[in-house]
């Protein structure tokens, strides 16, 4: 071992310099790896000595990640995961909104679909805040040989500096009333992976069925990553019926109420105008 690797290798378990900041706290095993400019049999050793000194974690990642404890970062100095221009949940509820009713949507097939805005219901009793999703999407879905269905769509939005765990609890929780529920983070694959909580959303998100879609660009469907699909649930009757009478959109309600009852339908086919067909 060079002098240069031999000074390296002393110091940085003293003083964990090595996990580059300008990465934000937290990087490939490979990416930091080639940025030390170490051979692996010294990365792998420094690595383990400073993850059994709690320095850093082992996460997650194509070749495994580690990131800075929170520790290690403090109070003051969390892991940032910044960057986007949509700095509040709310900024982003109208482009998602337009992207996934006009594409995004399609994915799923419905022959009639209607999505609407349902964060803000004000003081309005609909069971509590977390039955509450940001975004609904209600579409009928027409077979051929079994009798049209209607299907509940939730989306829970959050900022690139709310990547946290409570996005996905709160998508579980719409999940009792939805046939799938999804969390949308307005952040890169990469700055999602550089945040604190990362692994638990994850492992949340995989154990109750929640889908996770990182949209960089809110309003640029092609940006964005499915991490990884909502599996279909079949909602509680009772919770789901509540739950379209307590919807703002009365165009919605109507979707609801077409999809049930064929006397409803003939009189939405001689007055369209209240669902909107799939293109």
């Amino acid at each position: 071992m060079d002098r240069r690797k031999r000074q390296t290798a002393t110091a940085t378990p003293a003083k964990p310099g090595g996990l580059p900041l300008t990465l934000g706290g937290a990087s490939g095993n490979g990416a930091l790896r080639r940025h030390l400019d170490w051979d692996e049999d010294l990365y792998w050793r420094v690595q383990g000595a400073l993850i059994e000194k709690g320095v850093i974690i082992a996460g997650r990642g194509k070749g495994g990640s580690v990131r800075l404890s929170e520790t290690e970062v403090g109070p003051d100095r969390k892991t940032p995961v910044v960057g986007s221009t949509y700095g509040k949940d709310k900024d982003s509820y109208e482009p998602l909104k337009a992207a996934i009713e006009k594409k995004w949507i399609n994915r799923f097939g419905f022959d009639q679909v209607l999505v609407s805005k349902t964060a803000f219901q004000g003081s309005r009793d609909t069971g509590g805040t977390f039955t509450r999703p940001d975004i609904t999407a209600a579409g009928v879905r027409r077979y051929v040989y079994l009798p049209k269905r209607l299907e509940v769509v939730t989306f829970e939005v959050k900022s690139a500096e709310a990547v946290n765990i409570m996005a996905v609890l709160e998508a579980i929780a719409h999940r009792e009333a939805a046939h799938r529920s999804y969390v949308i983070y307005t952040t890169s694959h990469a700055k999602f992976e550089g945040a604190t909580e990362a692994d638990r959303i994850v492992e949340l998100a995989q154990k109750y069925g929640i889908g996770i879609v990182l949209a960089e660009g809110p309003d640029n469907v092609e940006s964005w990553e499915i991490l990884f699909d909502a599996i279909r649930n079949e909602p509680d009757p009772a919770r789901l019926d509540r739950f379209l009478g307590d919807l703002p959109d009365e165009n919605m309600n109507e979707q609801a109420v077409l999809s049930h009852h064929p006397a409803h339908a003939a009189r939405a086919r001689a007055n369209p105008g209240n669902a909107q067909s799939r293109p």
